[in-house]
């Protein structure tokens, strides 16, 4: 894996350095330094508010030399190793004598965690990159500020950003976060048992319906090879993924809505499809630690829905020698009256902490890592929300030395794909899905009723919300 691993960066560097005629490293603390040098911190809450309205607007002509920011971020592996490099070539290119300091804090929780305490001492990172709803929960408690003024001040152009990702960071018409790197889910198909089996290729405009026929079908051709005819993994609300075309989490008074049918019928969908054997049931997925790649790159399965990074995973045969043909289609619509090709996504995004010491120079180093990192995102199986650099060059990148055809590759790519924006969000929205993942666990087990699971779900969100 790790020879995959130095693989992918010297192919990323290769093809970036042709596309973008790049220089070579210098300078500042990489993510391997920094992950060595991180320390335990006590985890702590507070509350901060947010900057002043009517502040001058900032100067970004004003002298920043000698200046050091400090990047808190928690991306590992080939994301961690593209983006040590464009740090370096920041830091030696940067005319400004602008220093950044990458720091590795670790998964998710650890970075949150690690804001929270640095909220506290008035302390910590200049720049922070996480992840999408750990970025709503900053905005909703005050942690990060709007970017507006500093985006208005260096006269940026924030239709360059992918606009449905770009609007779910956006309150009150003002941008807090930078989306960079989203990953788009898709319905990945064996092109091999479909032909054996004479089914038809799943439509990219079809209907929940027509999905669950289908998955029916490859379920009764593959029973006797022990195939099934499609896979849903764990992770949390991963059911609901075709349900939020059309369900609401929140009714409009603020209060838990998991009772919208359409959030019943994503979950009554998922125990039916276990039940009848047409998937791999969630208890068995949970006891034998099942992984969405393994699984349907070993066979096993004749659909799947991943992001886009299962391409990347595709890459690497050496981990997964599949010696099947892959196609993709766009996710179901739920139904006849959700209109247009549909997905769904997750996305990295860049936040400027309150109690940044730095905002200036933290959004220059913003801007230029959204306007360069866009090959290495590609090449990693995740899609840059930068629109300018979407090309030919990009997808060919995207999908090199996966075996999936150019043609379905720029299905990731394609502008008229409508992105669900639907998620959970708020200061309480982790613990709602915290609720919700230990409640339907059991529904999906066999140990509670929908209606009980619903009950539990909907009081235990309400309470938490009302604290």
């Amino acid at each position: 894996e790790k020879k995959m691993k130095k693989k992918v960066i010297a192919s990323i560097l290769a093809a970036s350095m042709a596309a973008m005629a790049l220089t070579g490293c210098g300078g500042g603390k990489t993510t391997s330094e920094a992950q060595s040098a991180t320390t335990d911190e006590t985890t702590a809450s507070a509350e901060a508010g947010s900057t002043a309205d009517g502040a001058e607007a900032p100067d970004l002509n004003q002298d920043t030399k000698g200046t050091t920011i400090t990047f808190w971020h928690s991306m590992g592996g080939v994301n961690g190793e593209a983006m040590d490099y464009l740090v370096n070539k920041f830091n030696e290119e940067n005319t400004d004598g602008i220093t950044v300091e990458a720091v590795y804090q670790g998964e998710y929780d650890d970075t949150i965690n690690k804001l929270k305490s640095a909220q506290i001492g008035n302390m910590g990172a200049d720049l922070v990159q996480i992840y999408d709803i750990g970025t709503r929960f900053m905005i909703d408690s005050g942690w990060v500020i709007p970017m507006q003024e500093l985006i208005d001040a260096d006269g940026y152009d924030i239709s360059q950003i992918e606009p449905n990702i770009a609007a779910y960071y956006t309150v009150n018409n003002e941008l807090y976060s930078m989306p960079f790197n989203s990953s788009t889910p898709i319905l990945y198909y064996n092109k091999d048992m479909f032909d054996k089996a004479g089914v038809e290729y799943p439509k990219d405009d079809w209907t929940l319906d027509e999905y669950i026929e289908t998955a029916r079908k490859m379920a009764e051709w593959g029973k006797d090879q022990g195939i099934y005819g499609t896979y849903t993994h764990t992770y949390a609300n991963e059911w609901a993924t075709i349900a939020a075309q059309k369900g609401q989490w929140y009714t409009e008074d603020g209060k838990c809505n998991i009772k919208d049918p359409a959030w019943q019928k994503a979950l009554e969908t998922r125990k039916m499809l276990d039940d009848e054997g047409i998937q791999m049931p969630y208890g068995q997925i949970v006891a034998a630690k099942a992984a969405i790649n393994s699984s349907f790159l070993g066979g096993k399965e004749a659909m799947v829905t991943a992001g886009s990074w299962l391409v990347r995973d595709m890459k690497n045969k050496e981990k997964f020698p599949f010696d099947f043909q892959v196609g993709v289609a766009y996710m179901p619509r739920f139904d006849e009256s959700v209109e247009g090709l549909r997905s769904n996504y997750s996305c990295s995004v860049l936040g400027i902490p309150e109690n940044s010491k730095h905002k200036e120079e933290a959004w220059r180093f913003i801007r230029y890592y959204v306007e360069n990192a866009s090959n290495y995102i590609a090449a990693s199986g995740n899609l840059p929300t930068y629109l300018p650099a979407y090309n030919d060059d990009m997808v060919n990148i995207y999908c090199e030395g996966s075996g999936l055809d150019v043609s379905y590759a720029k299905k990731f790519f394609d502008p008229a794909v409508q992105l669900t924006t639907n998620k959970i969000i708020g200061n309480k929205g982790a613990e709602y899905m915290q609720i919700g993942k230990e409640e339907i666990e059991q529904y999906f087990n066999g140990e509670k009723s929908l209606e009980d699971t619903l009950d539990s779900i909907e009081s235990r969100v309400n309470e938490a919300l009302g604290k």
